[in-house]
């Protein structure tokens, strides 16, 4: 009996760690609609306000998804809380395949859920026998081994990309975002943070630090320039 509430008492103090989205492994099959192939559900983030889910979102495809500034993203609403983008994904590294994949996406935050949407999936292929850029609904998984051994290497490619996103949104410190209103419009002023000047522009192309102040360079006509992580001064 001791025993026993000994091991209790070892549960309530040290509770197990729960496992990331990565370390479970999780997959997101492809759905049909109608006679289009997407992958759409949602992942609720218990504690977490529809606010930091969204900007943690759209930090998340800077990072993740944009070459360079926010090239990539379009139509950030941020009243509504919604944006689309286009991205690429490669290969899984144990699929043996050589494949790029070319995705449209769209990402919706409410009741502390963020709806995701990938749709308009074309694959560009040395082994289908097609044209180079395929369709997803023209594939024939159920006829082609090859065609269901690339759905397949796509499913495990972007289940990858979901679940970073998914342990992104989870485990990232977001400043405080007090400047919607000029996010919104991608208007820069002084006192914005570092998180929420790579949400509203997207990517600097170069970081200098210099005297204890930190320059950021988007355009050559557009500098940021930040004091204790905040801007103090504004070149456009």
């Amino acid at each position: 009996m001791k025993y026993i509430y000994l091991l209790i008492l070892m549960c309530c103090f040290f509770p197990s760690s729960a496992q990331t989205f990565t370390e479970t492994g999780k997959t997101y099959p492809v759905n049909m609609e109608g006679d289009k192939c997407v992958i759409n559900g949602f992942t609720a983030f218990n504690g977490l306000s529809d606010e930091k889910i969204y900007a943690n979102t759209l930090l998340w495809a800077v990072e993740n998804i944009c070459p360079k500034l926010r090239e990539g993203l379009t139509d950030i609403d941020v009243p509504n809380k919604t944006f689309n983008c286009e991205f690429t994904l490669g290969s899984s590294a144990e699929s043996g395949l050589n494949n790029t994949y070319y995705v449209k996406a769209t990402f919706r935050v409410a009741d502390g859920k963020l709806l995701y949407n990938l749709h308009d999936v074309m694959i560009e292929s040395t082994v289908l026998v097609m044209k180079k850029v395929t369709p997803l609904e023209k594939l024939t998984p159920e006829k082609r081994a090859a065609h269901k051994k690339t759905i397949d290497d796509f499913v495990k490619s972007e289940s990858s990309m979901l679940n970073n996103l998914f342990d992104f949104i989870t485990t990232y410190k977001l400043a405080p975002i007090t400047h919607w209103n000029d996010i919104a419009i991608s208007r820069p002023v002084e006192g914005m943070n570092e998180d929420e000047c790579r949400i509203a522009f997207g990517k600097p192309q170069s970081i200098i630090e210099s005297n204890g102040e930190t320059q950021w360079m988007y355009t050559s006509s557009f500098y940021l320039f930040f004091k204790n992580g905040k801007v103090k001064t504004i070149i456009k």
